[in-house]
């Protein structure tokens, strides 16, 4: 669809103005031929762009659309031929029988006008509809009949005679036809609406005005200026119509349902002035009698089967509405069944935090009735978090609670401890994207089973691991007496028993570091004391720890460019976890293979790789390999040994620090670790602070690869 254009409008305005000082000087100015003369000018000059503007419509629409608009371009063009054969013959050349092209010029163009209204595409309707329509049409023409009745049935008609006074009945009797037809069409195109339509039904309704404005001055052989203006207020609306089609504007749905309303309540209109007309002025001949009994027959048609479908779909709707009402009560029902048979707890609030829902798996696990939890706060009712903790106030302001361990109040006072989601409720489509919600569902599963084998469990691993320190402790002393001969002297063979019962001794005290580490992670008693740390010394100190490891394996450890980057964070706690990626990169790295640790210094973070050349990890493992206990199960990665642990427990040091690590690797190439790690708060790549790393540190961490 094409915009209005400014111009477009003006020239609007400009018509209608011209229009308005038209009709002024009609009323003003005397009555006179030379008046009445440029009237009928006037009057075909305005049919001009009508005719252009119906053309111009023809070519925009398809099929009987553009053939109703060719026909209405052609009744323009010969009703202006009218007009000027009137003038000529009045004026230029009068006597010499040019007026005898007036009437059927005038006369084919109505014929015109009405095919073209036929030709009109009509919606398809029901036998019903389209009698309901054409009973409207009937009301409307009858009405209007009557209102001209009282006006052209008098001395004035009585006293014409001949052809005169045959075509000045047949003008508004035509016109009278065009109304007719013209509201029939739009009467059909009210859904979806078409208000050129309507434009064209008034143009036709100004035509019927002066037809019978004529009717009352038959004798008259040029129109009055009064007829000629309300013709010529027809004939532009006519090409205010054709311009609605050629500029369809946006607006159209919209406009044109204001117009549909409009046709819908003009029979009522017309009734009503038809009714007080023949009250006023009386009706004193037959035809206006018949007219009204007309009239009086077709409202009272109307009115019973407009009746009759009100009562139709009054019935119709009270029996829909109580269906509804069934079903959605049987929804209801059943949907409520359903909420009161999961096992876990639900409860809603409105927008305000008050509970308006909670099924029986709730009220149970919390020793409640729905009674004592309906109407009151959710936060104060069941949250054992502070206010600005809780999560029920989190989600009524937009935010997505999922998964997250808390704890409910229970009517006795005791807690208990739940898995927890709540989302917000839009209040409506409109609210989508707008942050207003209209409440929150949450739904919550009892983890006190889970909690209490979580707690046994720990407590078990803990007691295992503090009582498998004492006797490691004892047995670690005993073979170090072995390898001082404080027992007597050994033999080959004995040495090396002792060599592996040490290393025995040695991983299962890793391991039982790594496993009271692993649980002061998942029980929160994993501190971290931070300060300012120099990123270089603290992969001096990595280095020279995996030495012996690097030397035993014939694996070079290579350290990239360091620079005087300074992170935020516990300098052992960041060791332990480079020890355990570089030792493991190490572990996994063929003979002569060389472990390439790279640091780079980005805005507000410093970002660590560790790269190895070994056997790689399959794609199906890399969301795995930081899982407790999970250790890599294809190729030679299975002889390597280990905890399962140490990965597990970098990420969580990673995680504490507020960074984060990956893995990116290629089987049968190695593998890519990568962490990120705060910087110290003042520090900036390239700034000049001070390292406390000393000369010999540096060349041990620096230098080219």
């Amino acid at each position: 669809m094409t915009a209005r254009t400014p111009g477009g409008r003006r020239t609007t305005l400009l018509a209608v103005g011209l229009l308005a000082v038209a009709g002024l000087l009609a009323l003003l100015l005397p009555d006179g031929l030379a008046v009445a003369v440029a009237a009928q000018l006037v009057g075909a000059v305005l049919c001009l762009p009508a005719a252009v503007l119906c053309l111009r419509a023809a070519r925009v629409t398809s099929a009987r659309w553009s053939v109703a608009w060719r026909l209405l371009a052609v009744a323009s063009g010969l009703w202006a031929a009218g007009n000027v054969v009137t003038v000529v013959s009045a004026v230029v050349l009068p006597g010499r029988g040019i007026n005898a092209g007036i009437y059927p010029l005038q006369g084919t163009s109505m014929v015109l006008v009405l095919a073209a209204l036929l030709v009109l595409p009509r919606p398809r309707w029901s036998t019903g509809q389209a009698a309901r329509a054409w009973l409207d049409v009937l009301v409307l023409v009858a009405g209007v009949g009557l209102l001209m009745s009282v006006s052209l049935v008098g001395s004035a008609v009585q006293g014409a005679s001949g052809a005169d006074r045959v075509f000045a009945l047949a003008y508004p009797a035509a016109a009278l036809a065009m109304v007719g037809l013209a509201y029939e069409v739009s009467r059909r195109h009210v859904y979806p609406p078409r208000p050129e339509l309507f434009l064209l039904s008034a143009s036709f309704v100004a035509w019927l005005a002066g037809a019978a404005a004529y009717t009352l001055t038959p004798d008259a052989y040029v129109a009055p200026a009064g007829v000629s203006w309300a013709v010529g207020v027809g004939t532009t609306l006519l090409a205010l119509s054709a311009q609605r089609v050629v500029r369809r504007r946006p607006d159209t749905v919209e406009v044109g349902s204001r117009v549909s309303r409009v046709v819908l309540a003009v029979p009522e209109a017309v009734v009503v002035v038809a009714a007080v007309t023949g009250i006023v002025v009386g009706l004193d001949h037959w035809p206006q009698r018949a007219l009204a009994a007309v009239v009086a027959l077709s409202v009272v048609v109307r009115h019973v089967v407009v009746t009759s479908d009100a009562r139709r779909f009054h019935w119709r709707l009270e029996r829909e509405v109580a269906d509804r009402t069934t079903d959605l009560r049987d929804w209801t029902e059943r949907y409520a069944t359903i909420l009161d048979t999961v096992g876990d707890g639900i409860v809603s609030t409105d927008a305000q935090g008050r509970i308006t829902f909670a099924n029986a798996s709730a009220c149970t696990l919390l020793g409640r009735t729905p009674a004592g939890l309906v109407g009151r706060d959710a936060c104060e009712a069941l949250c054992t978090a502070p206010r600005h903790e809780c999560p029920f106030d989190g989600a009524l302001l937009g935010a997505v609670v999922d998964g997250v361990d808390a704890e409910l109040r229970h009517r006795d006072g005791s807690v208990v401890p739940v898995e927890l989601h709540a989302t917000p409720q839009p209040s409506g489509a409109g609210d989508l994207d707008g942050g207003h919600h209209g409440g929150v569902v949450i739904a919550f599963r009892d983890v006190s089973a889970r909690v209490a084998v979580e707690q046994v469990k720990r407590q078990f691993v803990s007691t295992v691991s503090h009582e498998l320190r004492t006797p490691l402790t004892s047995v670690r002393g005993v073979l170090e007496m072995f390898v001082d001969g404080d027992a007597g002297e050994l033999t080959p063979d004995g040495h090396s028993l002792v060599a592996n019962a040490s290393r025995g001794v040695e991983r299962l005290s890793r391991l039982v570091d790594d496993i009271i580490d692993a649980e002061k992670l998942a029980t929160g008693q994993f501190r971290l004391q931070r300060s300012r740390i120099p990123l270089a010394r603290v992969l001096h100190d990595t280095v020279t720890a995996l030495q012996p490891l690097a030397a035993g394996a014939h694996v070079r450890i290579e350290v990239g460019e360091v620079g005087p980057a300074q992170v935020w964070g516990d300098a052992d706690r960041i060791e332990q976890a480079l020890v355990n990626l570089i030792g493991n990169a190490v572990k996994f790295s063929p003979e002569g293979g060389a472990v390439e640790v790279e640091v780079r210094t980005e805005r507000d973070a410093v970002l660590v790789t560790v790269r190895d050349h070994g056997p790689g990890l399959p794609d199906d493992q890399l969301e795995h390999v930081f899982e407790r206990f999970h250790q890599v199960t294809t190729g030679e990665a299975t002889d390597r040994g280990g905890t399962g642990l140490g990965l597990t427990i970098t990420r969580s040091i990673v995680q504490q620090h507020g960074g984060r690590i990956w893995v990116e690797s290629t089987l049968g190439e190695g593998a890519v670790f990568s962490f990120t790690l705060p910087v110290a708060p003042g520090w900036f790549p390239g700034s000049r602070t001070t390292s406390t790393t000393g000369p010999a540190d540096a060349e041990a961490v620096g230098g080219p690869r």
